[in-house]
């Protein structure tokens, strides 16, 4: 289940529906033995879905405990909007680190319209593995031909109470850098300041 924004678990009982069937997950890309939580999981990419399910020894048929414990999950890939290789860092290390794995970066929809952004890792040492497994979520990422690239940012300091400026670069700004997507950000000076900023911008260069 969900443990918070740092490493959390993605349940797809969170802002997905309860169940997909697999026919409509599409075809199988990889499929791999990853660490999620702190369970040993078999993990499936599919074409539109990331499917998970604890490993578990073999149970007597109809153990209904068993069945909730090997319970599978998914997240559909729509709602990935970046992937990051984990690794783990120490002062006397030098280099890249120590490999950990892979994490995913997930945007949930709640309820009222409202985004949530969590995390999922998928823990494997094996540096040859989580290449693969990080050059295809790369690959599929890469092949969402409506994703901004770029945007355009126009901030007025006395909106939200005075504390838009602030609430944009704690909280908007890195989940837009982590994303991969260029920013330009104008601060309005004046009243009518982002009315003339939209007429003299060159809008075609950027997604929005």
């Amino acid at each position: 289940m969900p443990r918070g924004r740092r490493g959390g678990r993605v349940s797809a009982l969170e802002g997905g529906p309860e169940e997909e069937p697999e026919a409509a997950a599409g075809q199988i890309l990889l499929r791999g033995i990853f660490e999620i939580g702190r369970s040993s999981c078999d993990v499936v990419l599919s074409e539109r879905a990331l499917r998970w399910r604890p490993i578990q020894p073999e149970r007597p048929a109809g153990d209904s405990k068993y069945d909730v414990l090997c319970k599978e999950e998914f997240i559909e890939l729509k709602d990935i909007f970046s992937v990051k290789l984990k690794r783990r860092y120490s002062v006397k290390q030098q280099g890249s680190g120590t490999l950990l794995g892979i994490t995913l970066f997930i945007c949930l929809k709640k309820e009222q319209n409202k985004l949530k952004d969590s995390t999922l890792d998928l823990i494997n040492l094996s540096e040859d593995h989580c290449d693969v497994w990080f050059k295809q979520f790369k690959k599929i990422l890469a092949g969402f031909a409506n994703r901004p690239k770029s945007l355009k940012i126009i901030l007025n300091p006395q909106s939200h109470k005075k504390e838009a400026t602030q609430v944009y670069y704690e909280k908007v700004e890195p989940l837009l850098r982590t994303a991969g997507i260029k920013t330009d950000v104008t601060i309005t000076e004046y009243e009518g300041h982002a009315l003339s900023l939209l007429k003299e911008c060159e809008l075609q260069e950027f997604d929005g």
